[in-house]
């Protein structure tokens, strides 16, 4: 299943999801986190987040049995830790078994950050809603209950992601890094109910969406070896 047709999960949800396979051997966690950076050997990457940023914690799993996926999350939050931001990183690949599985974006806008092809969507996400079996986005869930955070009712969410095996930006590749940023909805001052119409963002949105976007391209910061 390609990633252009599978948007509308990922905005529920705030993450992806494919068909289930079986399972594969998952290495621990490959990053290096220190402090507000980190460093992805494999990738020769470093990724940095905001010092107001506090790192939450990681996870590496087999997503539906075709890719290794690692997550590092951050968070900003109340004192009753209760999400007001949300910082999450992911290296994802797919398994050498499954060759013929390619990422497709061009369903995503195209922009350029970092200096490279970036494939941004934006949308609100409900943390009530329950998340795909097996998903990263469940696996992003529990990093954020094991360390005691709570979600608002709603996020406000931007995807970006770049394919790292995709020097064309052709929008197709099989490694990608993604970045989800989520805001609490409530900061923009909207209700869900005033953004979307039959559940799709209406003009309303629209202002809201060019804001968060560019939060979240400044949000992180790439560094390549």
């Amino acid at each position: 299943m390609t990633r252009s047709a599978i948007v509308a999960a990922a905005l529920v949800g705030l993450g992806t999801g494919t068909s289930v396979a079986a399972a594969e051997t998952v290495a621990p966690p490959a990053a290096m986190v220190r402090g507000h950076s980190v460093t992805h050997p494999q990738s020769r990457l470093t990724v940095r987040v905001p010092k107001s940023a506090t790192y939450v914690g990681s996870d590496r799993f087999d997503l539906y049995g075709v890719a290794d996926a690692e997550i590092q999350v951050f968070a900003e939050a109340d004192r009753n830790k209760r999400l007001a931001k949300l910082y999450w990183i992911q290296f994802e690949s797919y398994w050498p078994s499954k060759p013929e599985l390619t990422h497709d974006y061009t369903g995503d806008r195209r922009e350029q950050h970092w200096g490279t092809t970036v494939w941004v969507n934006a949308g609100i996400s409900l943390p009530s809603e329950p998340a795909r079996a097996g998903s990263d986005t469940e696996h992003v869930r529990a990093v954020l209950k094991r360390a005691g955070y709570t979600p608002p009712e709603a996020l406000a969410n931007v995807r970006l992601v770049q394919l790292l095996d995709d020097p064309k930006g052709t929008g197709h590749g099989r490694e990608e890094l993604m970045f989800i940023y989520a805001e609490d909805l409530a900061l923009s001052g909207r209700t869900r109910a005033e953004l979307t119409t039959d559940g799709k963002p209406n003009a309303n949105w629209d202002p809201i969406e060019k804001g968060l976007v560019e939060r979240a391209a400044s949000a992180f910061e790439v560094d390549r070896k």
